[in-house]
C-alpha cells in the first residue's frame, strides 16, 4: 500500500521530468529515475539531513503539486527518508530500455 501511493506522487513528479531535462545544457540527455528522484528529494530538503519533515514538504514548491504530506508515506515519525523515496520513484518509473 505504501508504494502504491507514493507510486501516485511519482507519476504526478514525472511529469515535469521533460521540462527539466533540457535544462542541463540542451543536450538530449536522458535522467535515470534515480537522479530524478534524488533532485526531487533535494529540493524539498532544504536542511539536507536526508529526511523531509511535514513541514520542509509545506515550504517546498512540490506541496503546490501534491495535495497532502501523507501522500509520501511517512514513517512512524512523520518522516521521509531519502532511500524510501528513491524506492518507491524507482519501483513507480523504472529506466526506459534503449531501443534499437
Amino acid at each position: 500500500m505504501k508504494y502504491t501511493i507514493l507510486a501516485a506522487l511519482m507519476t504526478a513528479l514525472v511529469g515535469f521530468a521533460p521540462a527539466h531535462a533540457g535544462s542541463c545544457g540542451g543536450g538530449n540527455h536522458v535522467h535515470s529515475p534515480q537522479e530524478m528522484a534524488t533532485k526531487y528529494f533535494d529540493q524539498i530538503d532544504v536542511n539536507s539531513d536526508e529526511i523531509i519533515t511535514k513541514a520542509e514538504f509545506e515550504a517546498s514548491s512540490m506541496a503546490k503539486m501534491i495535495k497532502s504530506f501523507d501522500v509520501l508515506q511517512p514513517d512512524e515519525n512523520g518522516r521521509v527518508t531519502k532511500p524510501d523515496f528513491i524506492e518507491a520513484f524507482v519501483k513507480a518509473h523504472p529506466a526506459p530500455r534503449n531501443e534499437v
